[in-house]
């Protein structure tokens, strides 16, 4: 069996995790806020046996860095995969620019 490639999450892209949480749970219910995001860290742990099935990020700048973008409903997952570990640097919602992150 080979062996899974690593996630490690940044700092900041926990903040968006709790964030995010907190703004389902305000706006409908923590149930659906529990739902959301365990679908969205299921969908990021499959990044562990297949790192690089999601593209290069379309926004120019991200493209720049070599970061890759996955989407997951309403939210865009932006990681990096370098030295055989996947970096997750943010989650955003899609709607939203990524040029003014600071990731």
């Amino acid at each position: 069996m080979e062996e899974k490639t690593p996630i490690s999450w940044s700092f900041v892209s926990l903040e968006m995790l709790a964030e995010l949480h907190d703004y389902i749970s305000e706006n409908s219910n923590e149930s659906s806020a529990d739902k959301y995001l365990d679908g969205l860290i299921n969908h990021i742990e499959r990044l562990a046996d297949h790192p690089e099935s999601c593209p290069p990020c379309r926004n120019q700048k991200l493209k720049k860095l070599k970061y890759r973008c996955c989407n997951f409903k309403n939210h865009i997952i932006i990681y990096e995969y370098r030295n055989a570990v996947v970096n997750i640097l943010a989650i955003i919602h899609a709607k939203r620019q990524p040029d003014d992150l600071d990731i």
